[in-house]
């Protein structure tokens, strides 16, 4: 019997894994599919410093944010792995928005976002497109390898003695009035003190069984991957939805899409060309890169507007976190943090009214 079993291996599951087990608790993981292989491994991998979009979710990433290099260290020193944490800094582009209202608002929630112009912004990135005359500068913007990370999370969490068991469905549970025993699968019952769903979008189906209703549902992204002789540009660029972020071996990722489609994942040839013309609008010299690989990822997207994590209130052993959309490895550190400290009935380091919605 585990102190905790969390459904849901992706890289907010073995955050809360790696983070639990660290914490002395004998800790299992399920997953449908490959540990860490859906939208964790599909991400670009930006972590901006926090989101205009939701007070509570901004608390989440700033938080995040401040963890990341702390968790980059902890992991390379555990398993001797790189995760590519790298704070890069970013720029960001008029969209529907011009850059000082962008700035404005950035400023707002006392975060460095300087408008730069001109001679100051070919500094920056002198690749840019000459129709470019302007961005928003966020120094403090950084980023991680998706593939990289997931690996190193998943030695760390072996290291910690966590159980980790790909190919495993839950279809069902065993449940004595309001509190979880067990989780059913295809091959057996896996038992456990505290239960935490982390299913991201296939959520909804596990909570079902339960009588819990959450708006969460799929939202599939393309990305393409470019790959030149030498990097084009240094910094994460961003306008509205669509993104371009350079590794440092040459490598570039374009994203992303948008697409309710259900839980379909295909590239389509109408997508990837918008991505890239996207890609060479904002830097020409891209056009000069090859393609060297395409794929997509659902992301779990939540009605409710932020995700949803906490204590489901009609069982006593079982906690919810997802609904993380496009934040979901950005926003892993600080989610680690507040299950551990949900499990332990520790004082929150943040407010978690605002991420309780239906739960």
């Amino acid at each position: 019997m585990s102190d905790v079993l969390i459904a849901g291996g992706g890289v907010i599951g073995l955050s809360i894994a790696w983070e639990l087990a660290g914490a002395g608790l004998k800790v299992c993981v399920l997953d449908q599919s490959q540990i860490g292989q859906e939208a964790s491994w599909a991400g670009a991998g930006m972590i901006p410093p926090g989101d205009l979009n939701h007070r509570a979710t901004h608390q989440l990433a700033a938080l995040s944010s401040q963890l990341w290099p702390v968790i980059s260290s902890a992991l390379k020193n555990e398993t001797g792995l790189d995760n590519g944490y790298a704070r890069c800094g970013g720029l960001l582009l008029a969209d529907s928005r011009p850059v000082a209202e962008i700035s404005r608002a950035w400023k707002q929630l006392h975060v460095q976002a300087e408008i730069i112009h001109g001679a100051q912004l070919r500094l920056r990135e002198p690749g840019l497109d000459v129709s470019i005359d302007s961005g928003v500068w966020m120094p403090e913007m950084a980023q991680v390898r998706n593939p990289w990370h997931v690996k190193a999370l998943q030695a760390a969490c072996r290291m910690r003695g966590v159980e980790l068991h790909p190919g495993e469905r839950v279809i069902g549970w065993d449940v004595d009035k309001n509190q979880l025993r067990q989780a059913i699968t295809a091959s057996g019952r896996f038992a456990a003190a505290e239960f935490i769903i982390a299913s991201g979008a296939w959520t909804p189906q596990l909570l079902a069984p339960l009588g819990v209703t959450l708006p969460i549902e799929p939202v599939h992204g393309q990305i393409v991957l470019l790959r030149g002789d030498a990097p084009a540009f240094q910094r994460v660029i961003e306008q509205g939805i669509h993104y371009l972020v350079p590794r440092s071996d040459g490598r570039v990722l374009i994203g992303a899409t948008e697409e309710r489609i259900g839980f379909q994942k295909r590239n389509t040839p109408e997508a990837i060309a918008r991505l890239r013309e996207f890609a060479t609008g904002v830097i020409p010299a891209l056009a000069e890169f090859s393609m060297e690989k395409t794929w997509s990822g659902l992301r779990p997207w939540s009605g409710l507007g932020h995700p949803s994590i906490g204590r489901i209130t009609d069982y006593q052993n079982l906690l919810l976190a997802a609904g993380h959309f496009r934040a979901g490895i950005s926003n892993s550190p600080g989610t680690a943090l507040i299950m551990r400290e949900l499990i332990f009935n520790e004082p929150p380091t943040i407010d978690l009214a605002g991420f309780s919605g239906s739960i």
